[in-house]
């Protein structure tokens, strides 16, 4: 009788770990998809916002014309998604990069700062890409930024 007993315990046992691996596996991939879920959305939402930056340069440049309440409209829907899927310090740049709207150089700077912290919260943890570096790129020439840079960024 206890050869009996221990048989059906170790069934019992044997049918309880298995319906607790599967139950977990279960939960594991539904967190994982969770997860896949908002990295897209928070990938949507940081290439939106590099997207508004090209489209105001292209703008300045008269490469392409585009409606001031179509931006005011692109950045209420960024502001929402960042506050839902953004980490704290792409919210708080993003907040500052408002309150300096006054400022223009000090603006570019910002996005240049915003593009910087999304490459690392996308993945590109050791990035040696900065908000200088990008900002750089988007002059012809280095003497062209380090001008603009003198008289706009620098004390």
């Amino acid at each position: 009788m206890e050869e009996q007993t221990l048989k059906i315990l170790l069934a019992i046992f044997s049918t309880s770990t298995l319906i607790f691996a599967t139950w977990l596996k279960i939960q594991s991939d539904k967190i994982r998809e969770i997860k896949s879920k908002l990295s897209d959305k928070k990938y949507q939402t940081y290439h939106e916002i590099l997207s508004i930056l090209f489209d105001l340069i292209s703008q300045t440049k008269k490469i392409k014309s585009i409606s001031e309440d179509e931006i005011l409209l692109r950045i209420l829907n960024i502001k929402r998604d960042l506050i839902l899927y953004g980490n704290d310090k792409m919210v708080n740049k993003f907040f500052e990069w408002e309150n300096n709207q006054v400022k223009t150089a000090y603006r570019l700077w910002n996005w240049a700062e915003l593009a910087a912290i999304a490459r690392k919260d996308m993945g590109n943890r050791w990035t040696k890409i900065n908000a200088d570096k990008i900002l750089r790129s988007l002059f012809k020439s280095k003497e062209e930024y380090m001008e603009f840079k003198k008289e706009f960024i620098l004390p």
